[in-house]
């Protein structure tokens, strides 16, 4: 699959809605069928909020919300980052976080923002060795062959929540952090120099910013 389709197909994915290791963690693993209910409740929510016609600024603000409300960005950015976000600072962790963030939202409303979403069924389960859950969903749209994408979630502090997503195989952590490495940008604050300056016209930005501060 070439990276530009690919890419296409992550967005269209978290636009439906909206690491892989993780630290050890005291609290018992999240059930699968708590993980179920979260993404049938937030790919519901899709659905009616890509049915609206509200205004665009309006229609991406509520985008917006709904990713960063179903989207553990902070782990997401800890898994693009790698190796790297071995010797970040805890600063650079959380300002990387939310410009990628910004970023990514910014990539699905523009490639996707008049999708129309007709059906999401959340479908088969599959509880990981690190307490994470793989929710499979197929994902109907308008004149497009229906969409099979994975959620992985797991427990954070606040309930459960997305930390990678994959379609057809290919993660989206995976994808991002191969297109940084591929920029030839090998350092966190190099990084966010680069999304600085990538989202210096981020419409989704101020909405990150005062949900994710």
């Amino acid at each position: 699959m070439s990276v530009p389709k690919f890419a296409e197909r992550l967005a269209c994915a978290a636009l439906a809605l909206a690491l892989t290791a993780e630290p050890a963690r005291a609290e018992p693993p999240l059930a699968p069928e708590a993980a179920r209910s979260f993404i049938t409740a937030m790919g519901d929510r899709a659905v009616v909020l890509l049915g609206e016609k509200a205004d665009a600024a309006k229609r991406n603000d509520n985008f917006a919300e709904l990713m960063i409300d179903a989207i553990d960005f902070d782990a997401l950015a800890l898994a693009t980052l790698g190796k790297m976000a071995r010797t970040a600072s805890g600063g650079d962790k959380r300002e990387f976080a939310r410009l990628f963030a910004a970023h990514v939202i910014d990539v699905a409303i523009e490639r996707f923002g008049n999708l129309k979403i007709s059906r999401f069924d959340a479908g088969n389960l599959r509880a990981m060795p690190n307490g994470n859950v793989m929710v499979n969903t197929a994902i109907e749209r308008a004149g497009d062959a229906a969409l099979s994408v994975d959620w992985r979630v797991h427990r954070a502090a606040q309930g459960p929540l997305i930390n990678d997503i994959e379609v057809e195989g290919y993660s989206l952590a995976i994808h991002y952090r191969g297109e940084f490495e591929r920029a030839g940008v090998s350092t966190v604050p190099g990084l966010i120099a680069k999304l600085r300056e990538m989202t210096r016209n981020s419409a989704a930005l101020p909405v990150v910013r005062r949900r994710m501060e």
